[in-house]
């Protein structure tokens, strides 16, 4: 299996966790799923289900139970946070996790967010994939256009 096949595969079950959350109790913020994968499998889950709660990223770290391993990858289906707010930046937690290694399907189109949290975890040395699966993962939220001003500073699930 090469690289992209490899991270398609993931990808889609990182999808499969978005999919369980009601867009009802996620708005205004879009449906977000996550997933970490150790030696190609998968050993933690997380998926953003009502505004104002943990994020997908985080929520797969907290379930993992300890920190991944060097090797692991993070698979989200939206570009990290990158701002502090009512649940703090995931990018801050993805950076203190330990984690290397982070792939992602689309990318948050909030303008003044666009870009941000991949540049933040490019700049703390982490590889990052993006636009992995990338209209599946926009067809997730297809109202979702992005958040200017979002409460507390808060954007994305």
């Amino acid at each position: 299996m090469n690289d992209l096949t490899h991270h398609e595969h993931f990808m889609r079950a990182a999808i499969a966790q978005a999919n369980l959350a009601d867009p009802k109790l996620t708005r205004p913020n879009p449906r977000v799923g996550s997933i970490i994968v150790e030696e190609g499998e998968i050993v933690s889950v997380g998926c953003f289900e009502r505004d104002g709660g943990p994020h997908a990223e985080r929520i797969a770290l907290e379930s993992l139970g300890r920190k991944p391993k060097s090797s692991a990858t993070l698979y989200v289906t939206l570009e990290p946070c990158s701002t502090k707010g009512r649940t703090g930046a995931c990018t801050e937690a993805i950076i203190e996790s330990g984690l290397k290694n982070v792939v992602v399907g689309a990318i948050d189109p909030t303008g003044s967010h666009s870009g941000n949290g991949l540049k933040i975890l490019r700049d703390a040395g982490l590889n990052v994939v993006s636009n992995v699966l990338l209209q599946a993962c926009i067809d997730l939220n297809p109202e979702y256009e992005g958040r200017e001003t979002a409460p507390e500073g808060e954007r994305s699930g």
